[in-house]
């Protein structure tokens, strides 16, 4: 009996790996569910702080801090320009005006010192007494003339030097020469001249009016009295320089006899170089 002929048997097919993978893990084309995130916890730092740092008392800074505050808010709240020394450069416009200020004061020092003491006004002069008599076994007469002067200075005073020069004239002849006596203290401001001048001998030459004068005629002479004397400014115990002091003076004089009656007179004084 004929065998049948059977069919070739065929091997199964292998299965893909990703069904090996759906198995296990489902559809791939479902996607995979993530756990939820784990929820940080906060950590807890410990701080210790020493004892001898914790204040039971507000600190002193904080006294300086609302006195600022304050003085702030009183100005207007200003911090630029208005606040009370709230600007940093306070202190130098405050240098620059105190040596502004310094230097004015120099200045003004220097002016009045300029001024006062190398500028003083001239003193007045006024011829107090004119006396005229012979001289000793001379054949001359001696005039003694007492002058006072005035100084107009209230803040100088005037010193007086020895060795000034005196002469007295008549219509430009001079008559008497002599040295300014040491000044005496007569009053306050006022200064005392003692002034013998010895007169010249002129070989009978002398001007009618004065040998009228000197015989006792009350007819009026122009005499000039011409003085040159050495002055030092002063302020207090310090002296200045010496400046030469001239004074001219016109005067009448009615007759020379011994106490001569001085009827008109005119004093200028001047400063030298």
């Amino acid at each position: 009996m004929a065998e049948r002929a059977l069919p070739p048997v065929v091997p199964p097919s292998p299965e893909p790996a990703s069904s090996a993978v759906s198995t296990a893990f489902g559809s791939p084309l479902e996607p995979v569910a993530l756990p939820p995130p784990r929820k940080q916890a906060h950590d807890t730092y410990v701080v210790q702080v020493q004892k001898d740092q914790i204040y039971r008392v507000p600190p002193p800074e904080n006294a300086y801090l609302a006195e600022r505050y304050r003085n702030e808010r009183a100005g207007g709240g200003k911090r630029g320009g208005g606040g009370k020394g709230a600007s940093p450069c306070s202190p130098c416009v405050l240098r620059t005006l105190g040596a502004v200020l310094a230097a004015a004061l120099l200045l003004g020092a220097a002016v009045v010192i300029s001024v006062v003491v190398l500028r003083p006004h001239v003193p007045s002069f006024n011829v107090d007494r004119l006396s005229v008599h012979n001289a000793s076994r001379q054949q001359h007469m001696d005039y003694d003339f007492f002058l006072t002067a005035v100084n107009p200075n209230k803040m100088t005073a005037l010193w007086y030097k020895d060795g000034g020069t005196a002469r007295l004239l008549h219509q430009g002849t001079t008559l008497a020469k002599g040295n300014v006596g040491e000044p005496a203290v007569g009053g306050e401001d006022a200064t005392d001249f003692s002034v013998l001048l010895h007169g010249l001998q002129h070989d009978g030459h002398t001007p009618k009016a004065v040998e009228k004068g000197l015989k006792g005629s009350k007819d009026a002479v122009a005499l000039q009295l011409s003085v040159e004397v050495a002055v030092q400014v002063h302020i207090g115990a310090l002296g200045f320089g010496q400046r030469r002091l001239a004074v001219d003076c016109e005067i009448s004089a009615a007759g020379l006899r011994k106490d001569v009656h001085i009827s008109s007179q005119k004093c200028k004084s001047t400063f030298g170089n």
